[in-house]
């Protein structure tokens, strides 16, 4: 069972060492693995091109350069897998690290399972004084199928797992395709690619798995509100685009929206912000750039 760990990379040179540094030690730590690291250049302007050369001339781990110019992580997750040669395609990101035993336990779930699941871990703050963003710390598995309804309603409310800790065989990205290059950080509309997969995977009958066993670390890097406010912006964005993608073909997934629209009336009745004050984003704040991406979606699905 041969494994490939995906990292897409942009103007991230300073962060790419430890990230890899940890990968290579955890392939290493799980014997007999067959496993290669592919790296995904999306374009970078600084110094990136020479960190991976360096790197990777001294890595004692098989492993890929791509190039890919088009930018946006969709793109370049989707380089990565045309490259990869793995039964078993995984994800990171560049600012995250993964723990030593990440692979060992990533082979052995997949070395049990019956059938083609897609896969996630835990994901903790690599950096305490970074705000509480972009992990997940639960300490039970949790499941999401089609025989479980709750799952319309986790699956758009960030219950999830997360696109920098994912993993699935390759016959089910044969299954769902590639990732919808209009979403993710860098393309169209700032976020959604992974939430997209997974809702793919889910419509599609693809279970969808959480691991508290699969860890890694995220260094993100957000200290501020502003960042913070920036990041809740672009996830509320992308939302609204996946409402767009999916009301008519397959409206149960979007319920969020409802409810998004019924907190947002109560804050006005109310005249304050019951969602996020500190970091001055509101249920209406979410509602605007939800419609703000529905309308981005739509316009950039009619003109390619």
């Amino acid at each position: 069972m041969r494994l490939s760990i995906i990292v897409c990379t942009f103007n991230r040179a300073y962060a790419l060492q430890p990230c890899l540094d940890s990968i290579a030690a955890a392939i290493a730590a799980a014997p007999g693995s067959d496993a290669e690291i592919v790296v995904v250049n999306n374009n970078s302007t600084d110094d990136t091109k020479a960190v991976l050369e360096q790197w990777a001339g001294a890595c004692a781990i098989p492993v890929q350069l791509i190039f890919e110019a088009k930018k946006g992580l969709a793109a370049a997750r989707n380089c990565g897998i045309r490259a990869a040669r793995g039964d078993i395609i995984a994800f990171t990101d560049d600012d995250c690290r993964m723990r030593p035993a990440y692979v060992s336990d990533l082979l052995r779930h997949y070395a049990m399972d019956q059938e083609a699941v897609m896969r996630g871990g835990r994901i903790e703050l690599g950096d305490p004084t970074d705000l509480p963003l972009t992990i997940k710390t639960d300490l039970e598995p949790m499941r999401w199928d089609r025989s479980a309804p709750a799952a319309r309603h986790a699956l758009m409310g960030g219950e999830c797992i997360a696109g920098c800790n994912m993993a699935m065989p390759r016959a089910v990205i044969d299954k769902l395709g590639p990732f919808d290059e209009k979403l993710g950080a860098g393309a169209r509309i700032p976020g959604g690619e992974d939430t997209d997969y997974f809702l793919r995977a889910y419509l599609a009958g693809v279970p969808i798995v959480y691991v508290p066993d699969m860890v890694i670390d995220h260094w993100h890097g957000r200290k501020s509100p502003q960042q913070a406010n920036r990041l809740v912006r672009n996830y509320s964005t992308a939302n609204g685009a996946l409402y767009a993608k999916y009301l008519f073909r397959a409206p149960s997934v979007c319920r969020g929206l409802y409810w998004d629209i019924r907190n947002a009336l109560k804050e006005l009745f109310r005249g304050r912000n019951t969602y996020l004050p500190d970091w001055k984003f509101s249920a209406r704040d979410k509602v605007r750039y939800a419609v703000l991406g529905m309308m981005k979606y739509c316009y950039h699905s009619i003109v390619r």
